[in-house]
């Protein structure tokens, strides 16, 4: 199998739809600080990538925690209403990407920025120790769509991560909710992720933390671009247990105009190779287009493909990778 590490970047974008972009805008920037760095209308010949009808408006922002490029958040609205990707009923029977991981320097403190803006936020944050020299205070919140946005402080080990420049980091990670976390782990292994840990989670609380309504076991593996850009990592969990039918994806309802994560976005030196080398893992073509005005990143060549789960990706292709990505 080709080695696609030196092919392949960390996640540096996410797309979330929303329902109203001002709102969505102000929300990021009040709640987590992000900036604005562009916005204007989606063009049409993105329809086939990323599905949504090629009659439909769409506007976009793109918001950033700071200048570096990496993990930034695409926010997408449409002049029609959508619909929320995740309901409470399909928390525990569906897969696909479903939230974003944020570190921030003081979590309690942005749990209050979130609610404050519009979001919605637990009332206290729970502990876990994620290894013996890792431990974390983490919450789940969401947007004033219900997008899912887990963040979390460090309680020890945050200078193993390094320091933190901003109120709350770029994207960490991106979760993704898997039906076989071994089918899952192989594709982005495949990809150049690294295991960073691999952990069974039945704390108490992490049902309510989780937004399912009832005690839960989960399945939890965290995977590190190249084995260490921090930034951007891609996580998995799956449900333990249940005695639930195998999780379905939700692939037809994370598209425009729908709410929440709709896809990740990673750079490519070479779209043909990766695609040759996970579609035996899982991976299936959605579409290819060349020199499409992709928000984000200019004027592009895009692939777009689906994960294992159903998740959408969007590879970006450029001659070089830029430098530690």
């Amino acid at each position: 199998m080709t080695e696609l590490g030196a092919l392949l970047s960390e996640v540096r974008l996410a797309t979330v739809g929303v329902s109203r972009l001002d709102r969505a805008i102000q929300f990021y920037e009040q709640a987590l600080a992000y900036r604005c760095l562009e916005q204007g209308r989606v063009d049409p010949d993105l329809a086939p990538l990323w599905q949504f009808d090629p009659g439909l408006d769409l506007n976009y922002a793109v918001m950033a925690a700071d200048d570096t490029g990496r993990g930034g958040i695409r926010l997408v609205a449409g002049v029609r209403a959508g619909r929320p990707i995740w309901s409470a009923a399909e928390r525990m029977s569906a897969t696909g990407s479903y939230a974003l991981n944020f570190r921030c320097r003081d979590i309690r403190a942005q749990l209050e920025k979130i609610r404050a803006a519009g979001g919605a936020a637990g009332s206290q944050p729970h502990f876990w120790e994620v290894s013996e020299d890792v431990h974390v205070y983490d919450s789940m919140s969401s947007d004033p769509d219900g997008t899912q946005l887990d963040l979390f402080s460090y309680a020890r080990g945050g200078d193993l991560r390094g320091p933190l420049a901003t109120p709350v980091s770029v994207i960490q990670t991106v979760a993704l909710a898997v039906a076989d976390i071994e089918t899952s782990r192989a594709f982005y292994q495949a990809m150049g992720f690294v295991e960073l840990f691999d952990r069974v989670l039945d704390f108490e609380g992490l049902g309510d933390m989780l937004g399912v309504d009832r005690p839960v076991r989960i399945h939890n593996v965290n995977l590190i671009k190249d084995g260490h850009v921090v930034p951007g990592r891609v996580e998995m969990f799956a449900y333990l247990d249940t005695g639930l039918p195998t999780p379905q994806p939700v692939t037809e309802l994370a598209v425009p105009p729908n709410h929440g994560l709709l896809s990740f976005s990673v750079l490519t030196t070479d779209a043909d190779i990766v695609l040759d080398t996970l579609k035996p893992l899982g991976g299936r073509l959605v579409a290819r287009a060349q020199d499409v005005a992709l928000p984000g990143f200019g004027r592009s060549s895009v692939t777009t493909l689906l994960g294992p789960d159903g998740e959408r990706i969007e590879l970006v292709e450029c001659k070089e990778l830029p430098d530690g990505a």
